[in-house]
């Protein structure tokens, strides 16, 4: 029998939960559906066992090492940091839980537990590698699998942390960012929960590429939240959706009009506009703004996204910056600067400003 230790404390990532650690495990496995390979997730409840497959995945001896990772320049994976299986199983030793690692294609069982280093003088995590007996065939597979994982913790913290193992929700819409969901609030990146945003209206499970995470993969910005769920919307072939979530002016699609490269979307809130408010209708975003616009036109007070949606429009024409004399007040103009009225006498002058009143009809 092989031991390696792992010059890591048991109290190494104390923040660290059962789930956090379980996450691990399935990231690993998704990982390797992402390669390729088949993947099984199954809970025993009669027995608390929980079991990951991963159909011809091979764990090597050198991925013990922390840091040692195939996925570090894999834009297409969640892990990248070489720890991820290492530390889950610290953690869930931690917590009494008993893990056994069948390493089928390697003919090997691995069995890690806290030991006590003789260089160290403390407890570090040690994995004890069993070779199989010779001309044992060959396993396709490589399982994990965790003892005691009670129904409790299952059920309540482990099926929301995944996407493949929660029942009941549905994909809304599949962009080349990630899909849309039907979980308000819920963030997941490769079906693994990261948090709740809660002015989110809607839950999203994007692709790793396109959204960085930490070490934890807990740490993300809002920013970057809603300017990725922006993008998605901005592909939408729901356009009704899309218009209804940038009017109410939703965290979705705070930033769409920034990254908005759909004219028709431009173009269909420039009709919904027209159409509800009028041809002479203009958006404008503060009071201010609409106190400034010419009397001829209507000022409609609207939210920015939609404003500068609007305004992208090829079909929007910009109202005047102030009221334009009309056709009769040029007349009066004219006459006051010219001073006619002495060139007529009271009746032609009266008769003057009555063509001018039917000028001003006719406009």
């Amino acid at each position: 029998m092989q031991k390696i230790e792992i010059t890591v404390s048991p109290d190494y990532v104390a923040k660290w939960t059962i789930v956090d650690a379980v996450r691990e495990l399935l990231q690993n496995a998704i990982d390797a559906k992402t390669a390729g390979h088949d993947m099984h997730v199954i809970y025993h409840e009669n027995t608390d066992e929980l079991v990951i497959i991963s159909e011809g995945a091979k764990l090597d001896i050198a991925s013990l090492l922390l840091g040692s990772t195939s996925k570090a320049n894999d834009t297409a994976s969640i892990g990248q940091f070489g720890e991820g299986y290492k530390i889950a199983t610290l953690v869930l030793l931690r917590n009494n839980k008993t893990i056994t690692v069948e390493n089928g294609l390697a003919k090997e069982t691995w069995r890690p537990r806290f030991i006590k280093s003789r260089r160290f003088g403390c407890n570090v995590l040690g994995f004890f590698i069993e070779r199989w007996p010779p001309f044992t065939p060959a396993k396709d597979s490589l399982v994990i699998t965790v003892q005691g994982i009670t129904n409790e913790e299952y059920d309540e913290q482990i099926v929301p942390s995944a996407l493949m193992l929660m029942p009941g929700w549905n994909t809304l819409e599949v962009t080349e960012y990630g899909n849309i969901i039907s979980i308000p609030g819920a963030v997941y990146v490769n079906g693994l929960f990261v948090k709740q945003h809660e002015p989110y209206d809607y839950g999203y499970n994007f692709k790793p590429q396109y959204l960085s995470l930490d070490r934890d993969r807990k740490l993300v910005s809002d920013f970057d939240l809603e300017w990725l769920a922006s993008k998605m919307w901005s592909r939408s072939a729901d356009t009704d959706k899309v218009l209804e979530l940038i009017e109410k002016n939703a965290a979705d699609t705070k930033y769409l009009a920034s990254v908005n490269g759909n004219t028709a979307l431009a173009i269909a809130a420039w009709e919904k506009f027209i159409k509800e408010y009028g041809k002479n209708a203009v958006p404008v975003t503060t009071q201010e703004e609409l106190e400034k616009i010419s009397s001829k036109y209507r000022p409609v007070i609207v939210h920015s996204g939609m404003y500068s949606l609007i305004t992208s429009c090829g079909k929007y024409d910009p109202p005047d910056d102030e009221d334009e004399e009309s056709l009769a007040d040029k007349f009066l103009t004219w006459f006051k600067d010219y001073d006619c009225s002495h060139l007529l006498v009271s009746a032609g002058e009266d008769a003057f400003m009555k063509l001018v009143e039917e000028v001003r009809k006719l406009e």
